[in-house]
């Protein structure tokens, strides 16, 4: 098992995270938009990752619902039903967080779900620096049947401050691997053009 060798104790913004790995990400991207197929019921969180999903979706019949206000009226333009939470407004990640977010989490059964993280750790699971966004992370993914997290490589072996979900609750979509000992384990699949 790898070690987690870097912490992350806070969070980059979404201008900042726009900027980095976009090719990665647009891999990745691609591959889980293509997921998703006509009558699901998709959870979309926020994320830089997950908003290039947006751009490669093909079943407009799928209905969404996100906690990102850039993602829902995206959704929105192009021609999807789209329902976004309610709750505290977190400027830096354009995100809807809070106890009134999680509260509207608990009426909705996803078939599909897609988050970011900041951290993929074997014995941490996924992480992020924020407890609000964290407590959204986990309420959406425990009423969801077909997780998937994305990220790219390099969100390996990396611990951030509050671990959402673990490891083995989600299929991870990435690139390339840097680290062959992750290659060993089934839900996690390479993303390659």
């Amino acid at each position: 098992v790898a070690c987690d060798r870097t912490v992350i104790t806070h969070e980059p913004t979404v201008e900042q995270k726009a900027e980095v790995n976009v090719e990665a990400k647009q891999l990745v991207a691609a591959k889980a938009a293509a997921l998703i197929q006509p009558e699901d019921f998709v959870y979309l969180d926020a994320g830089t990752t997950t908003e290039l999903m947006i751009d490669y979706i093909q079943s407009k019949t799928a209905t969404f619902v996100t906690n990102a206000v850039t993602h829902a009226k995206k959704l929105s333009e192009i021609g999807c039903s789209v329902y976004i939470l309610g709750g505290e407004f977190k400027a830096s990640t354009e995100a809807i967080v809070g106890d009134e977010a999680v509260s509207s989490l608990e009426k909705y059964n996803f078939t599909k779900g897609f988050w970011g993280t900041n951290g993929v750790s074997v014995t941490k699971g996924f992480s992020t620096p924020d407890i609000k966004e964290a407590m959204i992370k986990k309420k959406s993914m425990e009423n969801c049947m077909d997780c998937y997290v994305l990220c790219d490589s390099s969100k390996f072996s990396k611990l951030s401050c509050v671990s959402f979900a673990p490891f083995e609750s989600a299929t991870v979509l990435t690139t390339r691997l840097e680290e062959d000992i992750y290659r060993n384990y089934k839900n996690v699949v390479e993303v390659e053009a």
